[in-house]
């Protein structure tokens, strides 16, 4: 009888614990968390001296460095949507997060923008009764196709606009209105290129249109400008971008991108003026996909490579496989080629063609 008594309680006790776990369950949080690690191993076939990609007299975007494993980027995104305010923060760690903002492996101390290159995107959001939705803060460009993160892109390597005709970043304010499903329009104010610190006592301005014209094609209009350098050297810099998506099936889809930008020297003289086209391709069977990107970006003045009158071609060829959904491998073989020589030979010397074999390998979570 004792023991029956106890058994009794133990059902008992299970029974009412259940419904306290239901009862007590708590409210879907309303803040999201993800992130990711990127890492790469490069191998360039010229087998430069300085175990370095480069392009022209910058490096490669991102992956710097030849014969080497290397981490590229990790990030933590921390995110509430606006209902009707939110909020989001992306922080960035690696070699990557410090060329972006400083140009450099490591950001020099000192540096103005040394203080936030940990800080990818940082932006409060509130969206308005009228439906125009209002961000402040600091994000990153709406100019082009790519993005500073491996994953979202097609490729691994990014391509020769992302590196040298457009901004990777702004602080300002940002304004989105959806007209309807099909047409939306953004407007930018901002402190420039670049830059969180003021550095020129101006403010750059931006737009985009984004239209649907049918569901399987997205065709994106935008503009920046104008750009005054701080220290000097040119203003009204403005670049135009137009980027155009077409899945034609649910495994195949294409992709094209072209920028031109122009800016005029401070002191006078001849407008200085690059721009460059990209096409892509993608087929994906999950887990696995290919990829193609096709690019040609002429530099009349020295604006994207450092170098007048020359034009860099690039053709990369990327497969890909997704392990469990969240680790992504990419094997990519890429090769440029310029009018000029801009790129890291071995011997210490520059030649005017690369190949590069890379290994991209990211998690996500």
């Amino acid at each position: 009888m004792k023991k029956t008594w106890g058994w009794g309680f133990v059902v008992l006790f299970l029974i009412l614990s259940t419904g306290r776990l239901f009862a007590e369950e708590p409210a879907e949080s309303p803040f999201q968390i993800s992130g990711f690690v990127d890492t790469y191993y490069s191998f360039n076939f010229n087998r430069p001296d300085s175990n370095l990609n480069t392009v022209g007299a910058g490096a490669s975007n991102f992956d710097f460095y030849h014969n080497a494993f290397s981490v590229s980027l990790a990030e933590i995104v921390l995110s509430k949507a606006a209902a009707p305010v939110g909020f989001r923060i992306d922080l960035n760690f690696g070699t990557t997060t410090d060329f972006i903002h400083c140009g450099a492996f490591s950001c020099p101390g000192g540096a103005a923008e040394e203080p936030y290159k940990n800080i990818q995107q940082a932006y409060v959001t509130w969206a308005t009764p009228v439906g125009l939705t209002l961000d402040m803060g600091k994000f990153v460009t709406h100019m082009g196709l790519e993005v500073i993160e491996s994953k979202d892109n097609w490729n691994y390597t990014r391509g020769i606009l992302f590196c040298c005709a457009i901004p990777y970043y702004h602080t300002g304010l940002r304004a989105n209105y959806a007209i309807s499903d099909m047409i939306w329009v953004n407007g930018y104010v901002l402190n420039g290129w670049n830059n969180t610190v003021e550095n020129n006592n101006g403010k750059t301005f931006g737009a985009q249109v984004g239209i649907i014209p049918i569901k399987p094609l997205t065709v994106i209009l935008n503009w920046i400008g104008p750009e005054k350098s701080a220290g000097g050297g040119f203003e009204d810099r403005q670049v135009y971008d137009v980027i155009a998506i077409f899945n034609a099936t649910d495994t195949l889809s294409f992709a094209a991108n072209y920028d031109y930008g122009t800016q005029d020297p401070i002191g006078g003289g001849d407008s200085m003026t690059w721009s460059g086209i990209a096409v892509y391709a993608r087929m994906g069977f999950d887990p696995y996909a290919v990829a193609v990107r096709l690019e040609n970006g002429t530099d009349d003045d020295g604006v994207m490579y450092g170098t007048a009158d020359n034009t860099v071609q690039s053709a990369t060829l990327t497969g890909e496989v997704k392990v469990a959904d969240n680790l992504l491998i990419r094997a990519e073989f890429r090769h440029d080629m310029a009018d000029e020589d801009i790129f890291a030979d071995e011997g210490g010397v520059v030649t005017d063609s690369q190949s590069r074999a890379v290994l991209g390998v990211v998690y996500s979570f």
